[in-house]
């Protein structure tokens, strides 16, 4: 009866340390599937911390060159109104002259 006890106590003190080791091996699942999940979500972000650098230069290029463009027409538009103004100047001014005098 007494080798029964002490196997009893024998296999109670076995499956209480399973039942510890198991408890730490979910501990230590838990904590690893955590730092993994921190180290792909970090990962991830880097990418696209990378990604958005990459497309802010393409666009600041992009942007530099429609600028650029659009400079480009505004000055030949304003050397074509320069130029007509300086031919039609006298001209204008005489008949803007000649409106007021006549009224």
């Amino acid at each position: 009866m007494e080798d029964m006890i002490s196997r009893i106590i024998e296999r109670d003190r076995e499956a209480r340390a399973s039942l510890t080791e198991a408890r730490q091996l979910r501990i230590d699942s838990e904590q690893k599937i955590s730092d993994m999940k921190a180290k792909k979500r970090d990962e991830y972000l880097e990418r696209a911390r990378a990604n958005i650098k990459s497309l802010e230069k393409s666009e600041k290029v992009k942007a530099a060159i429609k600028f650029k463009a659009i400079e480009n027409s505004y000055s030949r538009k304003t050397e074509k109104i320069e130029k007509i103004y300086a031919e039609n100047n006298k001209k204008w001014t005489d008949e803007l002259f000649e409106k007021v005098i006549e009224r």
